[in-house]
């Protein structure tokens, strides 16, 4: 009815505001970040060091984080999130590769965090405020297209950013404090996370993985175990991180390859802004797509049929020589990330518990990690990286047609008792949190109907 639309809508608008907040922060920084290395003087060599060190902190801290998250607060480490994003700016403003050492491990827990917490922390209260769960996808599109609408935007306001004032010294010539330049980006990031941080105090409430009689004393290594355990125990649960690992490592990897692959020696550079806006759109689009499509086709088929269209763009690079024709392709491959991040993330949704959501979610991101470490350190070549990311995606084929018919991991039990939710930051007094009258409130949302 109008009142429940009208309250989903509010949840929507209360997620995204704080997600896209937080996603701009992060898109503010990632054209900038090699520049200013080089800005600095510091050599290939130096740049592939400090971003191994950022993917393997992601890798080496994000299942610790993610484990915490779940017993001590996704809200609370969600703000951890703009805390140690702001800490990594600020180092930027330093010509040391300590400090900037620093600034890429402190960097690469807040990006765990990002891709983790935030969504343990939607579908929980989505659960708990008894929405239906096939309204996850919509939630999941949206912050799609919001996030191509927000990346676009802060290629433009970073540009103005670091055109305005040329890098230069604090003090004396010789010293290592920079502003200006390539710095400027990353102070409209703090600026970014700051209301983050705020917006999120005053209107998200706290939630956590769901507490049992069994689990309520567990320690970190227990919530590890358990996370372990759902992998043996549900098999699905285990081949969704699969795919999300191959499927994201691919797309990190052709992050760090698109530039190199439509550059043609001797030629004009080509104008990298507007292509990756073309990409942003493409990844709008499959957004729209995901949602068109979830309207008659089940949810893993959607992400099968997408995966099976992103091998294909990526092996068209290994055999095609022609800048176009690889331009083609990548347009096809960023309108099957825009219809794969909704489906992922509704999918995760569906299948993952909620006592260990975060840790789990952290988990996937550890062979994501080694993977792109791995790439990195090896310095594979244009061709060899497209026929990896085409092998890895056939192999995210399989396992994504084996999710296919099986049903959800994730038995959701409401929580009644005033004391619980007490304990978990969900009283009911709280004006932002009340539960819907009538019939409504007296449902439980079980996400094994849904399947």
């Amino acid at each position: 009815d109008g009142a429940a639309d009208a309250r989903f809508q509010s949840f929507q608008r209360t997620y995204l505001a704080v997600y896209l907040t937080s996603m701009m922060a992060d898109w503010l920084q990632g054209p900038y970040v090699y520049a200013l290395y080089e800005s600095y003087g510091f050599t290939r060599s130096d740049n592939g060091l400090l971003f191994t060190a950022g993917f393997g902190s992601s890798a080496i801290f994000g299942t610790v984080i993610g484990s915490l998250a779940d017993r001590m607060g996704r809200r609370r480490f969600a703000a951890l999130y703009c805390l140690l994003y702001a800490v990594s700016c600020v180092t930027k403003h330093c010509n040391s590769f300590n400090m900037l050492l620093l600034g890429r491990v402190t960097g690469g827990v807040a990006t765990s965090l990002l891709f983790s917490v935030f969504d343990s922390w939607m579908v929980a209260e989505h659960h708990r405020r008894d929405f239906s769960p096939d309204l996850l996808g919509g939630t999941f599109s949206l912050a799609v297209f919001g996030n191509g609408i927000v990346a676009i935007l802060a290629g433009e306001v970073g540009q103005v950013a670091a055109d305005m004032k040329e890098l230069t010294p604090v003090g004396s010539e010789t010293g290592v404090w920079f502003y200006g330049g390539y710095c400027s980006p990353f102070d409209m990031a703090i600026l970014c996370l700051g209301i983050s941080l705020v917006t999120m105090g005053l209107s998200w409430s706290e939630n956590y993985g769901q507490k049992t009689e069994s689990n309520a004393g567990s320690s970190l290594g227990d919530t590890v175990a358990t996370a372990i355990r759902t992998f043996r125990q549900h098999p699905q649960v285990l081949h969704t991180g699969i795919v999300c690992s191959l499927f994201e490592a691919s797309m990190f990897i052709f992050v760090f390859m698109w530039t190199p692959a439509l550059t043609e020696e001797g030629q004009p550079k080509p104008p990298y802004g507007h292509i990756f806006a073309a990409f942003m759109v493409m990844s709008m689009l499959g957004s729209q797509v995901f949602s068109l499509l979830s309207d008659s086709i089940p949810l893993e088929e959607i992400g099968r049929l997408a995966i099976a269209l992103a091998a294909l763009s990526n092996l068209v690079p290994v055999f095609a020589t022609d800048v176009t024709v690889r331009f083609c392709s990548f347009m096809v491959f960023e309108l099957t990330i825009g219809m794969y991040f909704p489906m992922m993330g509704t999918m995760k949704g569906l299948k993952v518990p909620e006592e260990s959501r975060s840790a789990i979610y952290n988990l996937y991101r550890v062979p994501l990690n080694i993977i792109v470490v791995s790439s990195l350190v090896m310095k594979i070549e244009m061709s060899t990286a497209f026929t990896l990311t085409s092998f890895m995606l056939i192999l995210a084929i399989y396992f994504q047609s084996k999710l296919i018919g099986t049903g959800s991991a994730s038995q959701y039990r409401h929580v009644r008792s005033t004391k619980i939710d007490t304990e978990f930051g969900l009283d009911e007094d709280d004006g932002r949190l009340a539960s819907p009258a009538g019939k409504e409130a007296e449902m439980t949302s079980t996400i094994g109907n849904h399947q």
